[in-house]
């Protein structure tokens, strides 16, 4: 849910910006604002789902995330990640060696069903067979995230729609209906986009 909160934390910011045309001490939202709030949304919801995926496609270790001393990282960017066979994936964390535990602590817990093994600062990582179970299992976890995405999105339409109101007494009451139209529009294409990539990942799974 974090993640999704800043995400979309950004679309307040966006409806107050100075470079809004400005009616009566109350900025009007320019018609760029849905794009750019959907685009935050694919962004988010697209790296959540991104570790939904099977062991077994291509690069699907890349973007687990490390929790190290300075900070959270794609082990792509702390280690060299190849893969040596269909059933052994090969991780060097050569330029990174302080950063092998939790690289191995989180490839453990990405949910893809992995037990790496570390030798000096190489993390193997042997791939299990893909079972309907382990497929079923990933498909649940891409709709639980995306729910926490959408419930945090719930959270910043009402937030933003509360600090509209707020200038009830400065602008008239069809300038706020205007506004709170168009902050639900946004809230519900991203909605709709989360959907829609939740979908295409619950296919890819399950076929």
């Amino acid at each position: 849910m974090a993640m999704a909160l800043r995400c979309f934390r950004h679309l307040p910011s966006l409806l107050y910006r100075s470079s809004f045309t400005m009616i009566r001490g109350l900025p009007q939202a320019p018609a760029g604002c849905p794009a750019l709030l959907l685009d935050g949304c694919r962004q988010c919801v697209h790296q959540m789902l991104l570790t939904r995926q099977l062991a077994t496609k291509k690069g699907a270790l890349d973007h687990i995330i490390v929790l190290t001393k300075d900070g959270k990282f794609p082990l792509n960017q702390l280690g060299q990640i190849s893969q040596k066979s269909p059933q052994l994936i090969i991780v060097n964390m050569t330029n990174f060696p302080e950063s092998t535990a939790a690289a191995t602590k989180a490839i453990r817990e990405s949910g893809m069903n992995l037990n790496p093994e570390v030798d000096g600062t190489i993390i193997r990582v042997p791939i299990p067979k893909v079972t309907r179970e382990h497929r079923e299992s990933l498909a649940k976890l891409a709709k639980q995230s995306t729910n926490k995405s959408k419930e945090a999105l719930r959270k910043v339409r009402s937030k933003t729609i509360n600090q509209v109101k707020k200038f009830k007494n400065k602008v008239s009451e069809d300038t706020i209906w205007l506004l709170e139209k168009q902050i639900q529009q946004m809230a519900d294409d991203a909605a709709a986009e989360m959907d829609k990539l939740l979908a295409a990942k619950t296919k890819e799974l399950l076929g």
